[in-house]
């Protein structure tokens, strides 16, 4: 998995009235798919992309990992706020100050019929680690010491066949999260294809379409929808076409374009849902090659950005994105609604006037059109709002140029891994990170990033990741500017438990 990332959205704007069209196909007056107690006998979903893999060892893309969640299981799951709770683990216990989880497993089942047994998490983990498979969740067994194919897994103890003892290097608070997502779901050692999970594969047509069944054994609380049939359809006016038509319940995968033309129906704008994920997108000061602007010019040009404004422009209508209210975008528990600076052009003028700031605004960022896009709307803001020349900067070698300090004010993207603000603060703040393109480094924000990681319950956890960022952003060297949303499109008399983050919704909790 990569979080470095941008989502690329297509045509632009200007474009829409020549690449959408207006007909609205009729829709069937009623499924007849309701089964027996209020059971949904099929529940249909369309897709743009197939997974790549169903292997938990190697899932690293956004459809093999929705489709894996209900194959497979880890110890732990996230419940509806992506908070961990018991999975295959019924119950657990910290000890060490951190440095060690014993877990203890339910009596559960593989789709296969052979017993899930403890041994089975050290089998699989340790197969995700063989150099030959070169797996890319290599790095998610970091709690446990191991972050490179080929690394040991020391810690891991096999106490009797229910019974699982960690023994972590280091206190890591993501730990519990981790164990909810690949490359820790348990397989049956003897056949790899087979979870415990609520669902079952019944067929697999690569490149057209998966059906799915009930997994009549599954330890939990039994799915009220039987079968689920997954649509592989790469073309857009056709996938859409079939969810106007009826041939659908849920659809994803669309532009932005396509979308503003669907939601200027109002009958259908009701049906477009906007799920949040873990991608924030921020303006950032350098703090080597920006050190010209400082706390007076930094809050003068937050000022000046009309958040509602970009995203409605640059973003087709929000429907892609939604102004941010935090560095932590929705998708990831620790999200908070904070007060940043609102947009004030008088203030934002006024603040550059007093501080005696003459230059021009330089705006460096990636060659995606998407951020092409809001470098041309922030221009056009930050030019009215502060009377100062803004240019843009388009950055082939973006990444590169950003690491060595070379780009002052700079818009950049985060996409969260994995729905834990680690995932996002420790990239992004931890002193010399990798991705700390901002150059912060406090031993203030370093503190309380390390009271984060230490902390024994989830709710510390958060607590001390939300203190981290508010040193951080105290001054503007980040100035969020967007957070990123997955649109679906679901058919009216369908409910959707949409929860966000690396998995936007559950089927066992569709209605």
């Amino acid at each position: 998995m990569v979080g470095r990332a941008s989502c690329a959205v297509g045509l632009a704007v200007t474009l829409l009235a020549s690449s959408c069209t207006s007909s609205t196909p009729a829709r069937p007056s009623g499924s007849g798919r309701t089964g027996p107690g209020g059971t949904l006998a099929q529940l249909r979903l369309a897709e743009a992309e197939d997974a790549q893999t169903l292997d938990p060892a190697l899932i690293d893309d956004p459809t093999s990992l929705s489709i894996g969640s209900e194959l497979f299981e880890g110890l732990t799951r996230l419940d509806s706020n992506l908070r961990p709770v018991p999975g295959l683990a019924d119950h657990w216990e910290v000890a060490d100050a951190g440095k060690t989880y014993t877990f203890h497993l339910r009596s559960a089942k593989y789709q296969s019929g052979a017993t899930v047994h403890a041994q089975d998490a050290l089998t699989a983990w340790t197969r995700a680690l063989t150099p030959a498979l070169a797996s890319p969740l290599a790095a998610f067994f970091g709690p446990l010491g191991a972050t490179h194919p080929g690394d040991p897994l020391a810690g891991v103890e096999v106490v009797d066949p229910q019974t699982l003892r960690l023994h972590l290097p280091a206190p890591d608070s993501s730990l519990l999260t981790l164990m909810a997502l690949p490359p820790y779901w348990l397989v049956d050692p003897s056949q790899l294809d087979s979870g415990s999970g609520p669902f079952h594969l019944e067929k697999w047509d690569r490149g057209h379409g998966l059906q799915l069944s009930r997994n009549a054994g599954y330890w939990g609380t039994r799915s009220s929808v039987e079968r689920v049939d997954i649509e592989i359809e790469p073309d857009q006016g056709k996938r859409i076409d079939r969810f106007l038509a009826g041939g659908v319940d849920i659809a994803h995968g669309f532009s932005g374009p396509q979308l503003l033309t669907f939601a200027r129906d109002p009958r259908q704008a009701a049906q477009l849902h906007k799920v949040a994920t873990g991608r924030s997108t921020y303006l950032g000061f350098n703090a080597v090659a920006g050190s010209g602007f400082g706390p007076p010019e930094r809050l003068a040009i937050a000022q000046a950005i009309d958040r509602s404004r970009l995203t409605d422009l640059a973003l087709f209508g929000s429907t892609l994105a939604a102004p941010a209210t935090d560095l932590i975008p929705p998708g990831v528990p620790g999200h908070l609604a904070r007060s940043l600076p609102a947009y004030d052009p008088l203030a934002a003028k006024r603040s550059l006037d007093l501080a005696g700031f003459q230059g021009e605004i330089n705006l460096y960022f990636s060659t995606n059109s998407t951020v092409g896009r809001v470098g041309r709307d922030l221009q056009d803001q930050l030019t009215t709002a502060t009377g100062r020349t803004v240019n843009l900067h388009p950055v082939g070698d973006f990444f590169r140029r950003a690491s060595l300090d070379q780009l002052p004010v700079l818009i950049d993207t985060w996409t969260a891994d994995y729905p834990y603000p680690s995932d996002v603060l420790e990239n992004l703040l931890r002193s010399n990170a990798q991705f700390n393109t901002v150059g912060i480094s406090d031993p203030q924000v370093d503190s309380a990033l390390d009271q984060a990681k230490k902390a024994l319950t989830f709710d510390d956890a958060l607590k001390a990741y939300q203190q981290a960022e508010s040193i951080a952003l105290n001054e503007n060297r980040l100035i969020p500017l967007y957070s990123g949303i997955d649109p679906y499109l679901v058919r009216p008399g369908i409910s959707v438990g949409f929860r966000g983050g690396s998995v936007a919704y559950r089927w066992e909790d569709v209605r």
